[in-house]
């Protein structure tokens, strides 16, 4: 029992340290690297835990930017230039979500993805039954009324992307 005790190392644990300016060049980057991942991670926490927005802004000794912020650094820095809340969404400023909602909202988004899955589905079986040809090829006298429905339905959600997408390129300025 005695040879256990001898041969175990005996740790001194965590210790208390003294803040103060640290001289060593190597020991600042380690202390560095190690304190700014557990700020990282406890500002995280306290994002998650409190509904909160945070931003976090820290050069490392060696001149290295590093930045943690939640949900993203332009919408925090915004709202503390305007010094107000204005870039949050209007349905959430003086409203809180109950669960009820939160499980309706879910259970509608989760119907929609079921429709939009079914209509993928027969598009996709539509399109195997084409042999080959793009269905725009085919002369519309040889489609099925439900086939011609399925055509509309991807035409039109065809036309819908196509104007999501112009939108978003002139917003950006790009022709």
């Amino acid at each position: 029992m005695d040879m256990l005790n001898q041969t175990k190392k005996k740790s001194t644990g965590r210790k208390k340290i003294e803040i103060k300016k640290l001289d060593k060049g190597s020991n600042k980057q380690v202390t560095f690297s190690k304190r700014r991942t557990g700020l990282f991670k406890k500002a995280s926490e306290l994002c998650i835990l409190c509904n909160v927005s945070a931003a976090i802004i820290v050069f490392s000794p060696a001149d290295k930017l590093f930045i943690f912020s939640h949900p993203d650094i332009d919408t925090i820095l915004s709202r503390y230039v305007k010094g107000t809340a204005e870039s949050e969404p209007a349905k959430s400023r003086g409203k809180t979500v109950s669960y009820e909602e939160r499980k309706m909202q879910y259970e509608e988004a989760t119907k929609k993805l079921e429709v939009e899955k079914k209509i993928l589905e027969e598009t996709e079986i539509l399109a195997k039954s084409c042999n080959g040809n793009p269905w725009w090829n085919l002369p519309v006298e040889q489609l099925r009324d439900d086939q011609l429905e399925q055509f509309m339905v991807a035409v039109y959600e065809l036309r819908k992307r196509l104007a999501e997408r112009a939108g978003q390129l002139m917003m950006f300025g790009l022709p």
